[in-house]
């Protein structure tokens, strides 16, 4: 196995990882369900095993299912994301196209709230590109968005690749 290719696997089961201990429902699917945050009011019975789920920021309805033996919420629909690419960057816009996370290489580098920079969902597209266009035609705008991460992350960043030390 290539040394590109075994980083790229462990890069995908580390944000597997990360997403299986995320507290964001954004990274869920299933939730172990517990009679308890129904009490307490983190979840919503809609009908018979249908639910909604409390931070839910997909908004979806949620199905009571044996996983296991373990009784567990389900997500009932895939959220979506569409993701731009040019070389090795990306920006993936999530499912509501009120964020956008600019990657390299796949690993996420940094993230663009609508709330932030004032883009539409509409128009997520459009900054998408012009995000994309802005990496490759101004190396001041990656050392900007590479000063605004923790220096753990970008020593990680630099350690799997080294050609983005020039921004950092």
């Amino acid at each position: 196995m290539t040394r590109e290719k075994y980083l790229s696997n462990i890069d995908r089961v580390l944000m597997q990882t990360l997403a299986k201990q995320s507290p964001s429902l954004a990274d869920k699917n299933a939730i172990k369900f517990d009679e308890r945050l129904e009490a307490e009011g983190h979840v919503k019975k809609i009908a018979f095993d249908v639910y909604k789920v409390d931070n839910d920021p997909y908004r979806d309805l949620w199905v009571l299912d044996d996983i296991d033996g373990v009784p567990h919420l389900v997500r009932a629909s895939n959220p979506e994301s569409e993701e731009t690419v040019v070389g090795d960057w990306s920006a993936t816009s999530d499912y509501d196209k009120k964020n956008i996370t600019l990657a390299y290489k796949n690993k996420p580098i940094a993230r663009f709230s609508s709330d932030t920079y004032g883009f539409m969902p509409e128009d997520v597209l459009t900054f998408k590109e012009a995000l994309l266009d802005k990496i490759e035609v101004d190396d001041g705008f990656l050392k900007e968005v590479f000063a605004e991460q923790p220096e753990g992350k970008k020593s990680s960043l630099v350690r799997s690749f080294p050609e983005l030390g020039k921004y950092i």
